[in-house]
């Protein structure tokens, strides 16, 4: 599996980006962030390692240093991102082929069932999703007093949805609903 990953990084020309962010082509996307994150420090104007050896790199070999991070970040993000659409993809075919319940009503205990028939990890979908991984257990759980405002909660049940290969738009009005229930009480 990770040969294959390294066969298709090396004809999409992606290797160089990991290199410039020294590390494996086998990296996960926090890893990627991660090292984009300690290069940045490591390369910024204030960085103590840097006005150490001022003399010996000019300015503007730094400022390309810092340029070629930056480019590497976004380019292993944008494929980052393209994976994960066909994770979700695949997520989606394998749920139908595989009678992944379907719920009359998805609230928090759905999402979560859900989730873990799919295998997949909270976390992950924090990640990729965007969605702090706080707020997912909170949904899960149905905390809903500790919920940011519904714009959000809508905004995160959405991304969750899609993320499980759901229909957002069921999900979404779903849990809003017993959101609401709950505020009237």
């Amino acid at each position: 599996m990770a040969e294959e990953k390294d066969k298709n990084i090396n004809n999409n020309g992606y290797k160089k980006y990991y290199d410039v962010l020294e590390i494996k082509p086998d990296a996960s996307f926090q890893e990627v962030k991660n090292a984009y994150w300690h290069l940045k420090k490591l390369y910024s104007s204030e960085s103590p390692v840097l006005i150490a050896a001022m003399d010996e790199m000019p300015e503007e070999h730094r400022l390309e240093i810092v340029t070629r991070i930056e480019e590497a970040y976004t380019r292993l993000k944008e494929y980052y991102k393209v994976e994960e659409k066909e994770k979700v993809t695949s997520t989606r075919q394998w749920a139908v082929t595989h009678n992944v319940p379907e719920f009359a009503v998805y609230d928090g205990n759905a999402l979560k069932v859900t989730r873990e028939v799919l295998g997949v990890d909270l976390k992950e979908i924090a990640l990729f999703t965007g969605v702090p991984l706080g707020h997912l257990k909170n949904i899960e759980l149905e905390r809903l007093d500790l919920l940011p405002p519904q714009g959000y909660i809508k905004v995160f049940l959405r991304k969750y949805a899609e993320y499980l290969a759901l229909d957002p738009q069921k999900v979404t009005s779903d849990y809003l609903a017993l959101f609401d229930r709950q505020k009237k009480k």
